[in-house]
């Protein structure tokens, strides 16, 4: 969210934060305004292990916004609910 003609407004700011006065991740580098390039099921349950992964249940639904080829690796860059981070392959179908 952008306001250019009135950056410094109060309501500018107003769609800025969310329901509970917490700032979002408005700014265009933020992975989660990075478009999907596909949708993917996930077809068996994973717990993240390091902190940049996603966690996700089996029947859930990842946006995926990065698929290197499966010959340079098995990971892929996602998004799952408001949350952005990696993910096995295997995980998904």
């Amino acid at each position: 969210l952008t306001c250019p003609q009135l950056p410094h407004s109060p309501l500018c700011s107003l769609f800025q934060i969310d329901n509970k006065g917490n700032h979002l991740l408005v700014h265009e580098e933020s992975s989660i305004n990075v478009p999907a390039i596909a949708a993917a099921h996930v077809i068996k349950r994973y717990i993240a292990q390091a902190a940049d992964e996603l966690s996700f249940e089996v029947g859930d639904i990842v946006s995926v916004i990065d698929m290197p080829p499966k010959e340079l690796t098995s990971w892929w860059r996602g998004k799952h609910g408001f949350q952005v981070g990696t993910s096995t392959a295997t995980a998904v179908g």
